[in-house]
């Protein structure tokens, strides 16, 4: 199992609706993530407005082989709104990967 951490920045402002919009998830993007084998999906909020993100795959090449990309661009471009975007020469939202130094089960 492999486990994925990553970070976001948001508009600390629009953390209820960004909220809000993760509690109405499309239909179609849960059962394309529950499809490429996405498990244990969780995103916390701190209030400077950086998310923390964390799932696990079995293997991340094959998940993102898998990953429907037409859903995942819509998905993305209705999110766009709530993040803030310092490098405005890429239209993509950009995740900052983190490193796993430790774990224990």
């Amino acid at each position: 199992m492999q486990r994925i951490a990553f970070v976001l920045r948001i508009r600390p402002e629009m953390k209820e609706e960004y909220k809000r919009a993760h509690d109405n998830i499309w239909p179609e993007l849960k059962k394309n993530m529950q499809y490429a084998g996405i498990k244990n999906f969780s995103i916390y909020f701190k209030k400077d407005g950086i998310l923390f993100g964390y799932y696990e795959v079995e293997d991340i090449e094959r998940t993102n082989s898998m990953v429907d990309a037409e859903i995942g661009n819509k998905w993305e471009k209705y999110m766009k709104k709530f993040f803030i975007i310092e490098d405005t020469s890429s239209p993509a939202i950009k995740k900052e990967m983190l490193e796993e130094v430790f774990h224990l089960d």
